[in-house]
């Protein structure tokens, strides 16, 4: 891996690799542009690929290609799909490795030929028509003579991946994942923001917060005099992008890293997976000052902490969320557990970290539906306890829907202030700290009776605040702006408002068994004012007749006034 800052992809490899798909693929996780050098090419020519090589011979071709690359290297953040046989030129291979990093995307010749034959019956082409390279009796032996010779500056490429199975998505996934674990991506001008986290029961952790941060991992444990093992905890999709990223990073700091990957997914943090663990570190004679690592989301934090808490006694912990979900809220303050069937989080316990690395730059490989749903948690953070941070989500929101460095930091950073301030006041969750669960007795309810599997937890929770603020008009808590303003922000991160006919009964019983009952009635989160809150007992029938108007609601995003005058008309 290079160790400069990287602007530019360049794909590589044989016709048919898929060297366009992954690299729009690619371009849409980077947020980059997509630039086809064949298209580049036929621009500047006039004429199509296959009119150049009849017209002028494969000579002129090239010749057109070089200049077309040359072109391409001025482009910044590009992701560029070059020809087949873009490196035949002499330079171009040199000129790609200067400008920026160089993925080979491996195929079989067989494979290969599958999909431009697919691809050309598309376009009611025939084979040789489309690729005149191709043009014979016997094309699959042509595109094993072309991949045999071209193997020795195919292999001179920064990155090689199997292209033969793995789709366009899950190609470019990996690519930006190398980019980020490496920190080759293009720096950003604000400096990482540490935030030192008091505790009661133990020393006070930080929580870093900066774009590339991930490849410092192996420093700030050797600076926290960490022994040479550390045991990893992951998931089945973080462990293909980053495990040997983060591995590496720990050996070449002279730790020695191991690794147990869990299924991903809510379903994973229960007892069982918590015992396998257990018996995991047994097993390899795991001391008590061994580290745990937790790399991944919110699930892979809750359970990775819960097993440092409870084996010896307690080991160190250190959280590397790689949602954002699970770096402004779920790797802070030092909850831990699992659930059992009867509700969530009913087994755990509070036991803080030594060090949280958030790294946002992570977040280019989350998925959008996962990424969506850690926008519920900054809001919530705005609307139950600070205005301006709620006025700041409204006015970065396009910025933050496209993840520019600059305001996704600092989004971060902010949220982990406000969440830090109220833990190191109430790091038992006695008083303040409940607050933070607003939308979540509803959320909670939610993700219970659709067994984990419907919603994500922050869409869940962006179902209990819209209900929660609704709930607090009709009693005279909550002001209508509120609502309002709330809902149309939690649209406009994609995020769900309605509850979508689910069993009322379940989701009402499955309220009262909250952590936040007492004495069998429910407490609730309700905003008092943007950016203010408070815990109130609600008559489980006033809630239950307000849970009933919620359900029946058509659209509860597109006209909270409506609703808000029905509340009014009882």
């Amino acid at each position: 891996m290079k160790s400069q800052n990287v602007e530019r992809v360049f794909l590589i490899g044989l016709p048919g690799a898929g060297k366009t798909t992954t690299g729009r693929a690619l371009a849409k996780w980077l947020r980059w542009s997509f630039l086809d050098l064949d298209d580049l090419i036929t621009t500047r020519a006039g004429k199509s690929v296959a009119a150049i090589f009849a017209d002028e011979g494969e000579a002129r071709f090239r010749e057109l290609e070089s200049a077309a690359l040359a072109e391409a290297c001025e482009h910044k953040r590009s992701m560029i799909a070059t020809g087949g046989g873009v490196g035949e030129t002499s330079g171009n291979l040199a000129s790609m490795r200067a400008a920026g990093y160089v993925v080979c995307l491996d195929v079989k010749p067989g494979t290969a030929l599958t999909r431009l034959a697919a691809e050309a019956a598309t376009h009611s082409d025939s084979l040789a028509d489309a690729r005149p390279l191709l043009a014979g009796t016997d094309p699959l032996a042509r595109l094993s003579e072309l991949r045999t010779h071209r193997l020795h500056w195919y292999s001179e490429a920064d990155l090689t991946l199997d292209a033969n199975t793995a789709d366009a998505n899950a190609l470019a996934q990996r690519i930006v994942a190398r980019l980020v674990g490496s920190g080759t991506l293009p720096p950003i001008d604000a400096t990482p923001v540490s935030r030192m986290i008091a505790t009661a029961t133990s020393d006070s952790y930080e929580s870093m917060i900066g774009w590339g941060t991930i490849a410092t991992l192996g420093e700030r444990l050797q600076r926290l005099d960490a022994p040479r093992r550390v045991f990893i905890i992951t998931d089945s999709i973080i462990a293909p992008l980053y495990q040997d990223t983060v591995e590496k990073e720990l050996t070449d700091a002279q730790f020695e890293p191991e690794t147990y990957v869990v299924p991903a997914g809510e379903t994973s943090k229960t007892l069982d997976q918590w015992r396998a663990i257990l018996d995991w570190l047994v097993a390899r004679r795991a001391e008590r000052g061994a580290f745990l690592l937790a790399l991944g989301g919110g699930v892979v934090g809750d359970l990775a902490g819960f097993v440092a808490a409870t084996y010896l006694r307690g080991v160190p912990l250190v959280h590397v969320p790689t949602s954002l979900l699970a770096q402004v809220d779920s790797s802070i303050g030092g909850k831990v557990g699992v659930d059992l069937p009867q509700g969530k989080n009913l087994v755990g316990a509070f036991y803080p970290p030594r060090l949280v690395l958030a790294d946002p730059a992570l977040l280019l490989t989350l998925p959008q539906q996962q990424l969506v749903e850690g926008w519920a948690e900054c809001i919530k953070l705005g609307v139950a306890l600070d205005a301006d941070y709620f006025t700041f989500l409204e006015a970065q929101a396009d910025a933050l829907s496209r993840l520019e460095p600059d305001s996704l930091c600092e989004a971060i950073a902010r949220a982990v202030a406000i969440k830090a301030a109220i833990v190191e006041r109430d790091e038992g969750e006695q008083g303040a700290r409940a607050l933070l669960n607003y939308g979540h007795t509803l959320g909670h309810a939610i993700e219970q009776v659709t067994g984990y599997e419907r919603w994500l937890h922050g869409e869940a929770v962006s179902i209990g605040m819209a209900f929660a603020a609704r709930l607090g008009y009709q009693i005279g808590v909550t002001p209508a702006e509120v609502i309002e303003r709330q809902d149309a922000l939690l649209a406009r991160m994609g995020l769900p408002t309605r509850i979508d006919s689910l069993p009322l009964d379940g989701l009402f019983d499955a309220m009262t068994r909250d952590k936040k009952a007492r004495d069998g009635k429910i407490r609730w989160v309700i905003p008092t004012a943007l950016g203010q809150s408070a815990l109130i007992t609600i008559p489980a029938e006033d809630v239950r007749t307000a849970l009933l108007e919620f359900a029946a609601a058509d659209a509860l995003t597109t006209d909270s006034a409506q609703m808000i005058g029905a509340a009014d008309g009882q």
